[in-house]
């Protein structure tokens, strides 16, 4: 995918991630992940999520995330807000990108109890875990579109991806039917 796609906030951060992973020769670390100038911007938009066997964790989310969204979730999980077939998937394309080191961008909406909703682009880069050298992504969700939401009382819910791309970064990309493939016995048996 081009980068002319993507929002300027994914391009600062595929070029932060490029910086960084120069220097450790692959996927970085999460301790080389560190504030600067050039990405300083991004903060109140960033988020680090963990990838765990069968469910994903928020690590760190951004105060104008937090803002924005009316909850913060940072140490929450991703299946709280989402239905098991998407956590499945998710994880999937986390180990793809863990596999074959590459970015994802997506786009999805999200509602709002306050019955708002949000198209939002993410730009993801994988991380490994410090401790564990576990699957983690750094991403920074950029709100692309305002909306009204039917859906109203829970705090937050992320509807399916409407589009993703992989973006390469010197490794080529994977294929999306191929990650995702036997993903569906996966979830059905999660229920």
């Amino acid at each position: 995918m081009g980068t002319s796609d993507r929002t300027d906030q994914g391009k600062k951060l595929e070029t932060y991630w490029r910086e960084i992973g120069t220097k450790t020769q692959g996927i970085p670390f999460r301790s080389d992940f560190r504030v600067t100038s050039e990405i300083a911007p991004l903060l109140p938009f960033l988020v680090i999520v963990e990838a765990l066997e069968n469910d994903i964790v928020f690590r760190l989310v951004g105060t104008g995330l937090a803002e924005h969204q009316g909850i913060d979730i940072t140490g929450r999980r991703y299946s709280d807000f989402s239905r098991p077939d998407q956590v499945v998937r998710a994880l999937a394309r986390i180990r793809a990108a863990h596999a074959q080191p590459c970015g994802l961008r997506t786009i999805h909406t999200e509602e709002y109890a306050r019955g708002i909703a949000s198209e939002v682009e993410v730009a993801a880069f994988p991380l490994r875990g410090d401790d564990n050298g576990s699957p983690m992504m750094v991403m920074v969700v950029t709100p692309v579109g305002r909306g009204i939401s039917e859906k109203g009382g829970k705090a937050l819910y992320l509807k399916p991806l409407s589009s993703i791309d992989y973006i390469d970064l010197g490794n080529g990309i994977p294929d999306d039917e191929d990650v995702l493939a036997g993903t569906t016995g996966a979830w059905a048996a999660k229920r």
